[in-house]
């Protein structure tokens, strides 16, 4: 089972960022990429026009996901995909990468699934938010691995990590973790997006807890795919 246990680090020189929304989050990311990240290449995607603009900035106004859709492959020129719009960019390019062959479906979340996840909040169809947080935390926390940085208490378990051992009605969870890039900038790694892809192509049969979080808070879909022209097939890939 696919669920991205073994986290690794934040690449090592890691200069080339895509930071999609270019609102409130997509500002405070590239500032402080700017600022602390010498020689950092950003590209801002937005439906909106932006007003950001400097030496190693690009904009581009189009739909963040259909953008990422288009423009992410294996040799992509990207290091961190830094999501800062209002939808789950991974379930949502996931579903983008899929329509072509499946018809998908979200699941009515059982009480009983809600009931296994920390603070959970319903979301729209299928979708709930999930957090170790009762309070609003810094924008600027820095993640610390041991100490809560609002209570300072120990951090209960990475909530990716969490997810990961989701275990229930036979659903497969395929989280992709936020990592901490800066403080209050977190982003996820094109390598784990194009793995999600393929475990899902690959256990199409399957109903999905597809999740992205971070230590602390996180967003998860459930879903199913239908065969478009027929029932699911058995570990079927997408191509």
């Amino acid at each position: 089972m696919h669920n991205n246990k073994d986290q690794r680090d934040i690449p090592v020189n890691a200069t080339r960022f895509w930071i999609l929304g270019a609102g409130r989050f997509g500002q405070i990311a590239v500032e402080r990429i700017i600022r602390h990240i010498p020689h950092a290449t950003l590209i801002v995607v937005d439906q909106k026009s932006s007003t950001m603009d400097g030496k190693n900035i690009t904009t581009i106004r189009e739909d963040g996901i259909e953008w990422l859709n288009r423009t992410l492959d294996p040799n992509a020129s990207v290091d961190t995909i830094i999501p800062a719009i209002p939808v789950h960019v991974a379930a949502d390019w996931l579903k983008l990468n899929l329509k072509h062959l499946y018809h998908i479906h979200s699941l009515p979340i059982k009480d009983s699934w809600l009931t296994r996840l920390p603070h959970a909040m319903r979301g729209t169809a299928g979708q709930a938010f999930v957090s170790h947080a009762d309070f609003i935390c810094p924008d600027n926390c820095p993640e610390p691995e041991n100490l809560c940085t609002h209570t300072g208490k120990p951090r209960p378990m990475d909530l990716f990590r969490l997810l990961a051992r989701f275990d229930v009605d036979d659903l497969l969870p395929i989280v992709i973790r936020s990592h901490q890039l800066l403080s209050g900038v977190g982003g996820i790694y094109p390598a784990e997006l194009l793995s999600a892809l393929e475990t899902v192509c690959n256990n199409s049969h399957r109903a999905m807890m597809i999740a992205t979080a971070c230590r602390c808070h996180g967003v998860v879909e459930f879903i199913r795919l239908e065969k478009k022209g027929g029932p699911p097939f058995h570990d079927e890939p997408c191509a």
